[in-house]
């Protein structure tokens, strides 16, 4: 039986529980709620499609199916594949979404009243930030991309590895290219969904225990997991963080420098140069001017440092430091480049 979910309106966080940024996502399930696994996957803004295929799609179904005649007798090793009771058991508990019902209106306009799944996403992170909180990583960097660890993965293979960056910790840690993942951490693999369901119920330091088929032999392999691991992770591309740039960037859109742009500007390669691509004119929740273009920040404008910060950060960098280091801050001092001289402004965190 095939259901299809199209809003996130009364769904069960206890048992739906995804990357809230997809587009689409695929559970496999049997009818007692059984997860069999997971498909759906997302590393870019632009190319959305760029880590999934219908090859992809295939084989996780088959070996759903493979996972379904085993059933019940592998029952135990399902179990990982359900998360722990969430904050909220449905989405519209969260105080951001206490707007909504838990079901839709027909008779009435149905836009305005559809939860959508980011909304779910941005919801997590809002007790913390609300409450001037840090934001834990597990939450500022949900479902990590295996590319953090070196991993990267086939759209049209199960888990099949198609590249391992050199010198990361997966290489160090044996892996190959052409390795398919049929366990991690115990749970049986079907799709790289599956991988990162794994990554992002994980400890920040430790090592996860693996089995690859390898040419058809199977070898068993440890994935580790060093302290601060997720903060590799890009989280520009997600429509959460439109969210977080209201919040930590007042608006802006950031995008660093490349090396011969450095060099054209005579700015080094591990300082702070970060390009205003954008700046927002409003904000998302009121009519009023955001916070950077109040402190007349302006599109092109080159940021070389934010608060005390002057390494080399992306904007992902930018808003982890913002929401994990100063998450009490009511207005921050910003260094600008702008047109070759430099300037001080102040942007407002509230």
């Amino acid at each position: 039986m095939r259901v299809r979910i199209v809003q996130g309106n009364g769904i069960d966080l206890s048992l739906f529980q995804f990357d809230y940024d997809l587009t689409f996502a695929t559970f496999f399930m049997n009818a007692d709620k059984t997860i069999y696994g997971r498909f759906g996957t997302r590393a870019e803004y632009e190319n959305a499609a760029k880590d999934i295929s219908i090859e992809g799609f295939k084989g996780a179904l088959e070996a759903a199916l493979d996972l379904h005649e085993g059933y019940p007798d592998n029952k135990a090793v399902l179990v990982a594949k359900t998360g722990p009771e969430p904050i909220k058991k449905t989405p519209e508990a969260f105080p951001a979404l206490l707007r909504y019902s838990s079901t839709l209106n027909f008779d009435g306009r149905i836009e305005g009243q559809c939860i959508h799944c980011h909304q779910i996403g941005e919801a997590q992170r809002e007790i913390h930030w609300y409450d001037r909180k840090p934001i834990p990583d597990a939450i500022l960097y949900p479902f990590p991309m295996p590319d953090v660890l070196g991993l990267h993965f086939s759209p049209k293979h199960r888990a099949k590895i198609s590249k391992i960056v050199s010198g990361s910790s997966a290489e160090k840690d044996g892996f190959r290219r052409a390795d398919e993942i049929l366990t991690l951490d115990g749970q049986p693999i079907i799709s790289i969904a599956d991988v990162q369901w794994v990554l992002h119920r994980a400890p920040e330091d430790t090592t996860l225990p693996a089995t690859v088929d390898r040419h058809g032999k199977e070898i068993n392999l440890m994935l580790t997991l060093n302290p601060g691991w997720r903060k590799g992770s890009d989280i520009s591309w997600r429509t959460t963080t439109g969210e977080l740039r209201f919040v930590a960037l007042g608006g802006m859109v950031l995008q660093d420098l490349s090396n011969a742009e450095r060099q054209r500007k005579g700015i080094d390669e591990t300082s702070m140069a970060l390009n205003v691509e954008t700046v927002s004119r409003r904000s998302r929740r009121s009519n009023s001017e955001t916070n950077a273009q109040k402190a007349g920040i302006r599109r092109g404008d080159i940021i070389i440092g934010y608060g005390d910060q002057t390494d080399r950060l992306t904007e992902s960098g930018i808003i982890a430091y913002m929401l994990q280091e100063q998450p009490q801050a009511k207005a921050l001092p910003i260094k600008l480049l702008r047109n070759g001289e430099q300037v001080e402004v102040e942007l407002s965190l509230e």
